[in-house]
């Protein structure tokens, strides 16, 4: 009754009070966060404060005022949004709002997610403690362990993964060891492991069988032993030759996968997917084999040139649009929680980062368990590949992660020719790549990315699988996709090299 002015002064006096102690929890109003005032540097803005906003949408926030109207009574009722359409008060209020919810350190989205649920990742990401996801595949099974400054703990890790392993084979390429490889080298030599190190080439060139015959040659010449470990240190290049290694030196040495770039963190080191180029494409010659272990330090990408941290976020926005359509995709969050934490995501800010990797590996995982050797579901992964392989596999000028990014838009592109979605999701998809800066067009020979795309792995009785995006959210797969449709969105991203 005395006004919002008065209500928000005694909101920041409780603020400034509850603050003073030490490890303590306070949950805000609405409107509490929505002035520069209370993300002073003694109120929100406070050293060692972590802010986290829960998102909802409007519709969702209507009904759950309304089921709490409903247990409290007048206790519950809401002055701001008296009026005949309260849900356009909430857009409205939402709307002025959101520019203060979007300095929180970390936005959670909560449609579909419980209580306890919420509390669960605001406890983990609190305590520190690292993000844990199990792969339960029928091949094997993987422990992922992902958190700032475990590859501190490489040594003691594999230690407990492979305790018959006494020696360790340690590849990276030239970009990697400069900084990443001796403290790795340390870790393992620590926890009373022998250590061997080999340096590839930086560069899709390593990825071949010529590159993979180089180290059957290091390993064999040193005696390898079946139950020594191979750690593969690097991005995907460095994970897809080491696991191949792995798999096929003495019919198979423990895995142990390293990433070091945001692409191989979220995509390539969860699976078991392993291989080698061919003249004739990406990734034809390989196996499937799973690593026991992978270790995901976000700080590691701090080291990486931006260009390449980038491209990674191709396969993260891919996972989002996939999500609906993969176990526990109901949730259906990952779009939103990229557009509200997108600051601290392009600038690699804890605990955002450490956050949103964990998610995309666990996305990752439940499809992996449901699908391991891609007969269905896994297939969905290869949302933006078909196209996207073919483009980087005719001159590799882009990043993989680029040509993803490049592959996706020809996907969306493709899906509206054929009716599987509207403009919309195809603009919501290339406002997701945009956020990141990735690129919208891709200079090659139209010809040979044709011909590529004829080459791909996924081709069964002579017809090639499309993924492609639903208006309602999701993917499906299409096989009856028209040559002049697949040129003509070929046409819109790829340009004529020279």
């Amino acid at each position: 009754r005395h006004g919002e002015a008065v209500c928000r002064e005694a909101e920041r006096a409780a603020l400034v009070e509850a603050l003073r102690g030490e490890r303590v929890v306070i949950a805000t109003g609405g409107g509490a966060p929505c002035d520069d005032a209370a993300w002073s540097g003694d109120l929100l803005g406070r050293p060692g404060t972590l802010t986290v906003a829960l998102d909802a949408g409007p519709a969702v926030l209507l009904d759950r005022l309304r089921a709490q109207a409903g247990s409290e009574g007048d206790a519950a009722g809401r002055p701001m949004l008296a009026g005949d359409d309260p849900l356009a008060r909430i857009i409205a209020l939402k709307a002025a709002r959101q520019p203060w919810y979007d300095r929180a350190a970390l936005t959670l989205v909560v449609d579909r997610v419980t209580v306890d649920e919420v509390a669960a990742e605001v406890v983990r990401i609190v305590s520190g403690e690292p993000w844990t996801v199990k792969v339960a595949a029928p091949s094997g099974s993987s422990e992922v362990v992902i958190g700032s400054g475990v590859t501190t703990t490489v040594g003691a890790r594999v230690r407990a993964a492979f305790p018959a392993a006494h020696r360790s084979w340690v590849i990276t390429d030239a970009g990697v060891a400069p900084h990443a490889l001796a403290p790795v080298e340390a870790s393992l030599a620590g926890a009373g492991l022998a250590v061997g190190s080999r340096v590839v080439a930086a560069g899709e060139g390593s990825k071949s069988l010529a590159g993979a015959s180089d180290i059957y040659d290091w390993l064999l010449g040193n005696r390898v032993e079946r139950s020594d470990v191979v750690v593969a240190l690097g991005g995907g290049v460095v994970g897809d030759l080491a696991g191949f290694v792995a798999a096929t030196t003495l019919r198979g040495l423990g895995l142990v996968q390293v990433p070091t770039s945001l692409l191989a963190m979220v995509d390539s080191s969860v699976g078991g997917k392993t291989g080698v180029n061919h003249p004739a494409g990406k990734n034809l010659i390989g196996a499937f084999n799973q690593p026991g272990l992978v270790v995901i330090d976000p700080a590691l990408l701090a080291t990486m040139p931006p260009r390449q941290r980038r491209s990674g976020w191709a396969e993260i926005v891919k996972h989002a649009v996939i999500q609906p359509s993969t176990p526990g995709g109901e949730r259906a969050d990952l779009a939103r929680v990229l557009t509200r934490n997108l600051t601290a995501l392009a600038t690699g800010t804890e605990p955002a980062l450490g956050y949103v990797i964990a998610r995309n590996v666990a996305l990752k995982a439940a499809v992996v368990e449901a699908d391991e050797r891609e007969a269905g579901l896994r297939a969905f992964l290869n949302f933006g590949h078909t196209i996207g392989h073919a483009i980087e596999a005719a001159g590799y000028t882009l990043l993989h992660g680029e040509a993803v990014a490049v592959g996706t838009r020809a996907a969306a592109r493709l899906g509206h020719r054929l009716g599987t979605c509207d403009a919309a999701t195809v603009a919501t998809i290339d406002h997701l790549l945009d956020a990141f800066d990735l690129p919208r067009t891709a200079e090659a020979d139209l010809d040979r990315v044709h011909h590529l795309i004829g080459s791909d792995k996924k081709r069964a009785a002579g017809q090639q699988s499309w993924v492609l995006p639903l208006t309602e959210g999701g993917v499906v797969i299409r096989r009856d996709v028209p040559e002049t449709d697949v040129r003509a969105v070929i046409a819109e991203v790829v340009t004529p090299a020279g």
